[in-house]
């Protein structure tokens, strides 16, 4: 995931109670990393749940796209604006989402996704980029 700073931001609750103390440089100077990792600790918990599983929010998560009947263009498609609707809905750091496919590598049942997205900085705003791979109905961060 790339980043441009701009600004401080806050981590996911548990993380920020889990946190321990730090001096106040320190904690904005290392606050822009923590970040980062932990949108992507997110997203990978996000994208691999399935609707109907969390009680508090019965539509967290994506749909199994296991439907042979839809041509591998179809899937692809419906798999990139599933993507991009679950992040903008409950990432709330991110705007202004894109997801794009990339090209296949070696193993044909593998889907790789790039996400281009804006973070909230507080008052500023950063771009980022995640790579996505869709491997064995598993979601995993490459970057």
């Amino acid at each position: 995931m790339t980043l441009h700073r701009g600004g401080v931001l806050g981590n996911r609750l548990f993380e920020r109670l889990a946190a321990t103390e730090q001096p106040e440089g320190t904690a904005a100077e290392a606050s822009l990393t923590e970040i980062v990792e932990s949108i992507k600790r997110h997203l990978v918990d996000l994208l691999n749940s399935h609707p109907g599983h969390s009680e508090c929010a019965p539509e967290l998560g994506l749909l199994d796209f296991n439907d042979a009947t839809i041509g591998v263009l179809d899937l692809e498609r419906n798999i990139q604006r599933a993507i991009r609707q679950c992040i903008e809905r409950f990432e709330p750091r991110v705007r202004r989402v894109e997801v794009e496919s990339l090209p296949r590598g070696s193993d044909p049942l593998q889907l790789r996704f790039q996400v281009h997205a804006t973070v909230e900085l507080g008052r500023d705003q950063g771009e980022a980029t995640i790579d996505l791979l869709l491997n064995d109905k598993r979601y995993q961060c490459l970057n």
